[in-house]
C-alpha cells in the first residue's frame, strides 16, 4: 500500500452524496511490473541477439482539495462560488501504464571489427496526470476538468560500426535516429479559471496539444595510439525537427491575482465587494487567436580533437579542443504591421528588437585540460584536476513561439484583457455585448473571438484591432547558448587494500542562461509609503499604459541569467569479499538570479529592471547532502543491501501571493522594510530523507546456467514522512502595507499541519511512504 501524506490515517474527504459531511478514504497506490529478457549467440563468436521487454500498470488515487477553503465560512454573497468549488472536491484515479522493449544484435568480423544494430520502442498513457514537470501529488488544487491524458510513443534506433584497422588505430561510426509523438488531451473544453491561491478549474491553459519530434545524428571518431599519446578526432552532426499544435488559452482563461479568499469568491459570485462577476481590478482574461501550428527545425554540428598524454608513469595529461555550432530555425515574419509595431521602439529598458531573425551560434570553442598525478611510487595516492569551457544547446521549445508569432496567421498569440483606465474586464466585455453575469460559474461561455477583440480594443481605447492586447514572444538580438567555466581538483588515497577515501572540489560558473522578460513595461514608479516599485499595468489603480499601448506582453527570451556552483564532495569506500560499503557527503553552494529551465512564458523576476536583487541561493541549492550504502553477503547465499540518504531543505521563496506590483506576473516578494524586499529564496524548506533495504536469494536449478532469484525490496523503510512546504504555504504576505507599516505574516505561511493535527494538503511529499516490492527472476 502507498498513501501519500497518509501517516495521518484515513483522509476525510467530502461525501458527494451528502454535501457538508465527510467520509474516510484510505488512499493506496497499486503498481504491477513485469518483464523478461533473452539473449545469446545465434552463431558462436559471430552473431549475438538480445531482446527484452518491460511493462507496468499503476493506479494512484488523487483527491481534489481546495485547501484555502478549509475552515473558511462563506458569506451569503459569495456562497455560490464557495459551493461551486466545494462541489468539485472529489476522489479520482491517476493511471500510469507504460511499456518498453529493445532488440539488439552484434556481428563480429574476422579482424574483431563489430557491427551493432539496436532498436528501442517505448510507450505510455497516463490518465488524469497532466504535469508541467513537477511530481504528481496525492492532493491537488486542480479540478478534474483541468486534468487530461498524457500519451507518449518513442522509436529509437542505432547502427554502429567499429572498424579495427590495427591494434593502434580504431574508427567508430554511428548513425542514430529517434521519433517521438506526444499528444496531450484535455478532460474538458471549457473556459479555465486560474487562481494561484485557490486552484484551477476548466481546461488547463496549455491543453490540448500534439507534438512530434525527430532527431537524426551521425557521429564519427578516430582513435590512434602513438607512443605515449592516445589521440582522438571526431565530428558529429544532428538534424532536429519538430511539428507542434500548441496554444495557450484555446477556450479562454479567467485569472484572479489575489490571496484574499473572500475577495476571490466575491469576484466569482459577482456580489459582496463587487457589483458584477469579474468586475475587479485584479481580474484578467486571455484568449488564443492563433492556428496553433509550428513546423521547424535546427542543425547542430561539432568537431573535436583531444590527446591523452602519458608524460611519465606518475603523470597523465588530457587536453583538447571542441567546436560546436547551432543553426537556429528561420522566422516567418509576414505580418508586417505587427513586425513594425514591435521593431520600431526603443523600450524603456534601453533595448531594441528584431523579430525577423534568430541568430545562429557558431563561435562556440571549448578548450579543456585535465591531469592525474600519483606523487608516490606506491601509487596509493592520486591528485586530479580539470578546467574547461562548455556550451549547452538551447532546446527547440525556446524557439517555438518566436518562429511563428509574426506570421499573417500566427501560431500561438493571445489577447490579454486586464484592468485599464477604461474599466475592468467585466466592463470591457459589457461594451462588446457580452454580459458575464448571465451564466453561472459551471457554464462560463467560450466567448467568440470577435467579441474578445472588440473588448480588447475598447479596453485599450484603440480603433478596432484584431491584435489589440496581443502578447507575443521574441528572441533577443544577442541571444546566446549557455556557457560555463568549469574547474575542479581532488585527491583520492588507498588507505588499505580494501579502503579508499577522497575529496573533490568543483566550480561551475555559468552565464547566458535563458530567462523570460516582458519588454512592454514602463519603468516602475513608487506611489505609496511601502516604497514598492510598481508598474500598474494591472491589479492596481490608477492603471498605466504599456510603451506599445496596443499590445500586451512582449515576452523576450534573453540569455542574461547566470548561476554559480561551488561544492566539496567527500567519499569513503570499503570493498571487501563479503562487505562493500560507502559513505559520501557533499557541502555545496548554488546561486542564481533566475532558475527558468523550461518555462514557455512569463517572467520570474520581481522587478525586471533590477535583477541584482534576485541573485541569491538557487531553487536547487541543496547545502548539505549525505548518503551511505552497504552490500553484505550472508551465509546460505543471501545478499542484503541498503542505503540511507538525507538532503537539507531547498530554498523557499516568500511570495506576496498576488500581482502586487501590477506587471501581470505573480512573482512579487514580501518587503522586510519600506522599499526593501526579502531576498529571493530567503527561507528553507524541510529536509528530505531516504532509507531503502533489499534482500535477495538465488536457487540453482539443475546446473550453473539456470537459477531462480527471489527479491524483497523495501522503500522508505522507516516510513519517514518527507512532507515539504508547497502551494499556498509559501505565501508570506505583503510584509509592509501601503501605509509603510509592518503587517502580520500570512497565516498560511509555512504551516505544516492544520489545527486538527493533519498535514496541510497544500504541502507536498517527496517520494513515497513505506513500500514493499517482491520480485522473481528466472535466469537460463
Amino acid at each position: 500500500r502507498n498513501s501519500e501524506l497518509s501517516k495521518n490515517g484515513p483522509i476525510p474527504v467530502p461525501d458527494l452524496a451528502h454535501p457538508g459531511t465527510l467520509i474516510n478514504v484510505e488512499p493506496a497506490e497499486s503498481l504491477q511490473q513485469w518483464g523478461g529478457a533473452i539473449g545469446g549467440p545465434v552463431k558462436p563468436d559471430k552473431l549475438f541477439i538480445f531482446t527484452s521487454y518491460e511493462q507496468q500498470h499503476a493506479v494512484q488515487p488523487r483527491q481534489v482539495v481546495f485547501s484555502s477553503l478549509i475552515g473558511f465560512t462563506p458569506s451569503a454573497a459569495n456562497k455560490p462560488a464557495y459551493d461551486y468549488y466545494k462541489s468539485l472536491e472529489q476522489v479520482f484515479d491517476k493511471t500510469n501504464n507504460a511499456g518498453a522493449g529493445v532488440i539488439k544484435g552484434d556481428y563480429l568480423f574476422r579482424n574483431a571489427s563489430r557491427l551493432t544494430l539496436r532498436y528501442n520502442r517505448s510507450g505510455s498513457e497516463e490518465t488524469n496526470a497532466v504535469t508541467v514537470g513537477g511530481a504528481i501529488e496525492a492532493f491537488t488544487t486542480n479540478a478534474l476538468s483541468s486534468e487530461g491524458v498524457e500519451q507518449d510513443r518513442v522509436h529509437f534506433g542505432t547502427a554502429q560500426y567499429t572498424a579495427i584497422f590495427s591494434p593502434s588505430l580504431i574508427n567508430d561510426l554511428k548513425f542514430s535516429g529517434s521519433y517521438e509523438t506526444r499528444p496531450r488531451l484535455s478532460n474538458s473544453e471549457q473556459p479555465g479559471l486560474t487562481i494561484s491561491s485557490l486552484g484551477t478549474v476548466g481546461t488547463r491553459n496549455f491543453l490540448p496539444t500534439i507534438q512530434d519530434d525527430s532527431r537524426y545524428q551521425v557521429t564519427d571518431s578516430l582513435s590512434w595510439v602513438h607512443g605515449s599519446h592516445t589521440l582522438k578526432f571526431g565530428a558529429d552532426i544532428n538534424k532536429l525537427h519538430t511539428f507542434q499544435t500548441f496554444g495557450f488559452d484555446q477556450f479562454g482563461t479567467f485569472s484572479i491575482s489575489s490571496s484574499n479568499i473572500s475577495q476571490i469568491l466575491d469576484i466569482l459570485s459577482g456580489a459582496g465587494t463587487v457589483g458584477h462577476r469579474f468586475d475587479s481590478t485584479v481580474a484578467s482574461y486571455s484568449r488564443q487567436i492563433g492556428n496553433l501550428i509550428v513546423d521547424y527545425g535546427a542543425t547542430q554540428a561539432a568537431l573535436f580533437a583531444q590527446d591523452s598524454w602519458k608524460v611519465m608513469p606518475s603523470l597523465s595529461i588530457d587536453y583538447g579542443l571542441r567546436w560546436e555550432g547551432q543553426w537556429n530555425p528561420a522566422v516567418s515574419a509576414t505580418n508586417t504591421d505587427l513586425v513594425n509595431r514591435v521593431n520600431a521602439l526603443t523600450y524603456p529598458n534601453g533595448a531594441r528588437l528584431d523579430v525577423t531573425n534568430i541568430r545562429n551560434n557558431l563561435k562556440q570553442f571549448m578548450p579543456r585540460l585535465g591531469f592525474a598525478w600519483t606523487p608516490s611510487k606506491t601509487q596509493r595516492f592520486v591528485v586530479r584536476g580539470h578546467v574547461g569551457i562548455f556550451y549547452a544547446a538551447t532546446p527547440l521549445l525556446i524557439y517555438s513561439d518566436p518562429t511563428g508569432n509574426f506570421r499573417s496567421t500566427p501560431n500561438n498569440v493571445r489577447l490579454f484583457l486586464n484592468n485599464t483606465s477604461r474599466g475592468t474586464i467585466y466592463q470591457q466585455f459589457q461594451a462588446a455585448g457580452v454580459n458575464l453575469d448571465t451564466t453561472p460559474l459551471d457554464k462560463l461561455p467560450i466567448i467568440p473571438l470577435t467579441a474578445v477583440q472588440q473588448a480588447a480594443s475598447f479596453g485599450l481605447g484603440t480603433a478596432p484591432d484584431p491584435f489589440a492586447g496581443a502578447g507575443t514572444t521574441v528572441v533577443a538580438q544577442d541571444f546566446q547558448n549557455p556557457r560555463s567555466y568549469q574547474a575542479g581538483a581532488g585527491t583520492e588515497a588507498r588507505l588499505t587494500s580494501h579502503w579508499t577515501a577522497g575529496v573533490q572540489f568543483n566550480y561551475v560558473n555559468t552565464m547566458h542562461l535563458e530567462r523570460n522578460k516582458d519588454y512592454n513595461l514602463p519603468a516602475p514608479i513608487v506611489q505609496d509609503a511601502s516604497q514598492r516599485p510598481v508598474f500598474c499595468i494591472a491589479s492596481c489603480t490608477p492603471s498605466r499604459t504599456r510603451p506599445i499601448s496596443s499590445l500586451g506582453q512582449i515576452n523576450v527570451r534573453e540569455s542574461s541569467a547566470r548561476s554559480l556552483y561551488r561544492g566539496f564532495s567527500f567519499s569513503n569506500q570499503y570493498r571487501g569479499k563479503k562487505l562493500q560499503a560507502g559513505v559520501f557527503y557533499t557541502l555545496a553552494w548554488s546561486y542564481s538570479d533566475d532558475d527558468n529551465e523550461r518555462d514557455s512564458g512569463g517572467q520570474a523576476a520581481m522587478d525586471s529592471f533590477n535583477y541584482k536583487q534576485d541573485y541569491s541561493p538557487s531553487n536547487i541549492d541543496a547545502r548539505n547532502e549525505f548518503g551511505t550504502y552497504g552490500v553484505y553477503n550472508l551465509p546460505l547465499g543471501f545478499e542484503v543491501s541498503g542505503l540511507f540518504r538525507v538532503r537539507s531543505g531547498l530554498p523557499l521563496n516568500p511570495r506576496t501571493g498576488a500581482d502586487t506590483n501590477g506587471d501581470t506576473a505573480s512573482t512579487d516578494r514580501a518587503l522586510q522594510a519600506p522599499g526593501v524586499p526579502l531576498a529571493r529564496n530567503s527561507f528553507r524548506n524541510r529536509a528530505v530523507y531516504g532509507d531503502d533495504l533489499r534482500v535477495m536469494k538465488s536457487f540453482k536449478l539443475g546446473n550453473e546456467t539456470r537459477r531462480v532469484q527471489l527479491s524483497a525490496e523495501f522503500f522508505n523503510l522507516l516510513n519517514i514522512d518527507n512532507v515539504i512546504f508547497g502551494g499556498t504555504t509559501s505565501i508570506y504576505g505583503l510584509g509592509v502595507s501601503t501605509a509603510g507599516t509592518t503587517v502580520p505574516v500570512d497565516s498560511r505561511f509555512l504551516v505544516l499541519k492544520t489545527a486538527d493535527g493533519r498535514y496541510n494538503t497544500q504541502n507536498q511529499q517527496v517520494g513515497f511512504p513505506f513500500q514493499a516490492q517482491f520480485g522473481i527472476r528466472f535466469f537460463f
